[in-house]
């Protein structure tokens, strides 16, 4: 039973599955049945990403970029396996990715890796090395050089931000974030890729980007005003046209969802606000909602507003977590 729960765990740590089965593993991996040795596999899981191969100086930012995701590898309790799992799931993942893109960069000599993590409810603006102005969502990690060297300017994002790129025609801007690339050589775009959305998306405000994907082996340029989706669970990629107001919104501290389910939803509050918000999947409806609230909104108002318009659900919010609950 150990091997076969240790191989599962395996498994699910170091491949990306459709949503169902995600869902179906995570429950089975959050519930009492063989615990302890569950609870053993994931202490090998996170031996795996705390041990990954990577050059000189990278461990610590690792390890930090752990901590900032609020994961410590010895918080094991039984009333958050849930989380935990899913958390490690995604650092092992993410942490795999960061660890490839580094060793590839074979002709640039190692640096001095800097991390910028940005918090829960908080956007920050930062300039890059070369003077490429950065603005990080909540929740986002980026990964870069003290000093860029070398014929690219490569960094990693985990999370979201926006890109307004220092020109320089020699030396292409790359921002690479998993299965997913984009390269600019002086423009603005902005990245959305958290490692928990199906989606990764680029969207082209001014320039032109190449946008690479599926293992870098399809490859897409954008024109302004056009945003490439990517689902790397099916590998199927669109192009779009959305409405630019919407996507820069974050940058402005406002909230903007546009035809998104409510666990989606959720997702982002959670990034906005510094609360928990506890609730269960099986009880929400399988219907899609538009909202949009200004930047002083607080939480009880947006869960009020959004309640009014779902109907079948109120909430309560007790300290730090948001309870949603379905109405009898």
């Amino acid at each position: 039973m150990k091997n076969y729960i240790q191989q599962l765990v395996e498994l699910f740590g170091h491949h990306n599955y459709s949503a169902g089965t995600q869902k179906k593993v995570q429950q089975w991996l959050a519930d009492e049945e063989h615990v302890d040795e569950k609870n053993e596999a994931l202490r090998e899981l996170w031996k795996q990403a705390g041990e990954q191969r990577v050059p000189d100086g990278m461990q610590q930012s690792i390890r930090r970029m752990q901590q900032n995701l609020g994961i410590q590898s010895a918080t094991l309790h039984r009333n958050h396996q849930l989380f935990i799992w899913r958390a490690a799931a995604i650092i092992l993942l993410a942490v795999s990715s960061v660890s490839i893109y580094l060793m590839l960069e074979k002709s640039r000599p190692e640096k001095d890796l800097v991390e910028c993590h940005i918090p829960t409810a908080e956007v920050r603006e930062l300039t890059l090395p070369d003077g490429t102005r950065v603005m990080l969502n909540s929740r986002s990690t980026l990964l870069y050089p003290d000093q860029f060297s070398g014929k690219t300017r490569s960094v990693y994002l985990i999370g979201e931000a926006n890109f307004k790129v220092k020109a320089d025609k020699k030396h292409p801007f790359i921002v690479k974030a998993n299965d997913f690339q984009v390269t600019a050589l002086g423009t603005e775009f902005n990245v959305n890729a958290y490692p928990e959305n199906e989606n990764l998306t680029a969207t082209l405000l001014e320039g032109s980007v190449r946008v690479e994907f599926n293992d870098l082996i399809t490859n897409v340029i954008l024109k302004p005003n056009q945003q490439l989706a990517y689902n790397k669970l099916t590998k199927v990629h669109k192009l779009h046209q959305p409405e630019m107001d919407e996507v820069t919104a974050w940058q402005r501290g406002e909230l903007v969802f546009s035809n998104m389910y409510l666990e989606d939803i959720f997702t982002h509050l959670e990034r906005k606000f510094p609360y928990t918000l506890v609730y269960s999947p099986n009880s929400l409806k399988n219907n899609t909602y538009s909202f949009r609230f200004q930047k002083q909104a607080t939480l009880e108002e947006v869960m009020k507003i959004m309640t009014q318009v779902v109907g079948d659900i109120h909430y309560v919010i007790k300290g730090n977590k948001c309870y949603i609950i379905k109405n009898e």
